[in-house]
């Protein structure tokens, strides 16, 4: 049986006015996603690894809406230093998977691609993925990468 590809639930680029080394190593440090992401309540380091490490493990404290807390384990199963870091989480109802593509825009500039997609394989699962997470993260996903660029370039001055 062929693995179903993972659901794309949306995907935005960007360019910031940083180098691609300081962006990958931003992103690739979990624990900097609550200072940019909507409703990340924490982000706590489940080991030792470093960074950016294939197998790093977190657990994500976030809003939901309605206001409910969920608590979700996020891991790294990807990293490319600097062109590519993916991480995927445990929440049940979405399994989701998050990639950071990378790629020098110039010497003090890096365009992001940001893509969040969904591993569930259950064709219903799938629609509800799409009907209920997709708007929601995408209209998460516009303020998270205002966010992210913002804190980006910040960190440079």
């Amino acid at each position: 049986m062929t693995q179903q590809a993972p659901l794309l639930l949306t995907r935005l680029t960007g360019t910031v006015a940083r180098p691609i080394e300081s962006v990958f190593d931003f992103v690739s440090d979990h624990e900097n996603y609550q200072r940019w992401y909507p409703g990340v309540e924490s982000v706590t380091a489940l080991d030792d690894s470093p960074p950016g490490a294939i197998g790093k493990a977190y657990v994500e404290i976030i809003r939901m809406p309605g206001g409910r807390l969920q608590e979700i384990r996020i891991e790294t199963v990807r990293s490319e230093r600097p062109v590519l870091f993916v991480t995927e989480g445990d929440y049940a109802p979405l399994l989701p998977q998050m990639s950071f593509e990378l790629a020098a825009a110039g010497p003090d500039e890096t365009q992001i691609t940001w893509t969040f997609r969904s591993r569930l394989a259950s064709p219903i699962r799938r629609l509800m993925a799409r009907l209920l997470f997709r708007p929601i993260l995408k209209r998460q996903a516009v303020v998270a990468m205002a966010n992210l660029t913002r804190c980006l370039e910040q960190a440079a001055g």
